[in-house]
């Protein structure tokens, strides 16, 4: 059976409130609910370097904590998945939530502007059939004894293109939910949430979907066995897929390449120094080195190797998120009176989900993120450079328009 290869994402934001409150099908928000009014004019902001360097700042924050909760494991997560689900959740934070939220997301820019950046990134995101990445986002409400202000849902309209429906939030709405999630990543995540309690108010899903093949497709004659150093001193042998690129990455003692899909992204591998493990060399990283060696690519010949791999991450970032600076949020003296002026909330819990499969034809890759709210044969020269991914390494897929990396990971080990 012919696979089909592309990498998706969703994120899904549960609201909670400890008052109770409903059961018919879900329907489209009505006015009042949905916020008829609009921004007259959107203005999005391209991607600059003060942008980018606290992209990638938050990533790195980001990663570092959950690889460390991660015991050595392979791990990858998508920044770009949990920076449009915990933004979308700042545009109702208020006071010192909303400060906490914001500095820990944007760092001096504001929120206002972020979403600005945000729209950019999401709209001017490629669609074709070799290379595309969509982006979606749906709010859903409960129909009884919860009203939302519509600033909120027309804020996270106008810059994240926010549907909004109302629903019973019963087992109705879960099945609309995971049919939702299901369709807008192309089947590659049936189902985000088992069940609604009496305490959930609003359910903020948002999904992404990169779908794209090699720019240079591998030959058969490019697939040779070789054997792939895991972290434990034990092998494996794996069919790698061998390539001649033309941007070679450099950076501290640490070596890398670039292989493009056929569209504006890329595949980065990187082998850290021989003496370092890829977590170590990430913490010696931030967000202004990332994105230089993101950027500061050089024109040389670099004979590739990547060995295909695939696994799965589950993590919980309700502990991660508050060390890195919004503390309150999860607070019982959280403020997101910008959602609800009748029902006062707090984020409870943050789940995020990843799948990636690399192969010779492309990748295929899933994350779903969860915020909960409650109440409170080639010619060698001397030139060439050598990066064949055969021990532990770490990769990225690149966004190449603004040199941040939608997916970040690292491969400490591959199964026969």
């Amino acid at each position: 059976m012919k696979r089909k290869y592309g990498t998706l994402l969703a994120a899904v934001l549960l609201l909670q409130t400890l008052t109770a409150c409903g059961t018919d099908a879900p329907q489209p928000a009505v006015s009042g609910q949905s916020g008829a009014v609009y921004a007259a004019e959107i203005e999005p902001k391209a991607a600059d370097e003060p942008f980018c360097t606290q992209q990638a700042d938050f990533a790195l924050d980001l990663f570092r904590r959950v690889y460390e909760t991660k015991s050595g494991e392979n791990v990858m997560l998508s920044p770009y998945s949990v920076m449009q689900a915990m933004t979308m959740t700042a545009n109702g934070a208020a006071g010192d939530t909303r400060t906490e939220m914001q500095q820990v997301l944007g760092g001096d820019i504001p929120l206002e502007t972020l979403d600005q950046y945000l729209y950019a990134w999401r709209t001017e995101q490629p669609h074709t059939d070799r290379c595309k990445l969509e982006t979606a986002n749906a709010i859903w409400m409960r129909d009884k004894d919860f009203t939302v202000r519509p600033e909120f849902l027309n804020v996270n309209r106008e810059w994240f293109g926010a549907d909004s429906f109302l629903a019973p939030f019963d087992q109705s709405t879960v099945k609309e939910i995971n049919g939702w999630v299901k369709k807008h990543t192309d089947d590659m995540i049936p189902k985000v949430i088992e069940r609604l309690s009496p305490q959930n108010m609003m359910v903020l899903v948002n999904a992404v979907c990169f779908d794209a093949k090699w720019k240079d497709k591998y030959e058969k004659d490019d697939i040779k066995t070789r054997d792939f150093l895991n972290a434990d001193g034990t092998t494996t042998e794996v069919e790698m897929m061998y390539s001649d690129e033309h941007s070679y990455l450099s950076l501290d003692g640490a070596e890398g390449f670039l292989r493009d899909y056929d569209g504006p992204y890329a595949f980065a591998g990187i082998l850290p120094p021989e003496d370092m493990s890829p977590d170590e060399y990430l913490a010696s990283l931030d967000g202004k080195s990332l994105y230089k060696l993101l950027t500061d690519v050089q024109e040389n010949e670099v004979r590739a190797g990547i060995p295909p791999f695939a696994f799965d991450t589950d993590t919980e970032l309700q502990g991660i998120l508050p060390e890195m600076g919004m503390p309150a949020a999860f607070s019982d003296g959280a403020d997101f009176s910008g959602i609800s002026e009748d029902v006062p909330l707090r984020i409870d819990a943050v789940i995020h989900k990843t799948h990636v499969e690399v192969d010779a034809e492309g990748t295929k890759a899933a994350a779903v993120t969860a915020v909960t709210l409650r109440e409170n044969g080639v010619l060698v020269t001397e030139e060439t450079k050598f990066v064949i991914l055969d021990r532990p390494f770490i990769f990225m897929i690149v966004d190449t328009n603004t040199h941040l990396p939608v997916f970040l990971g690292i491969v400490k080990s591959i199964s026969a």
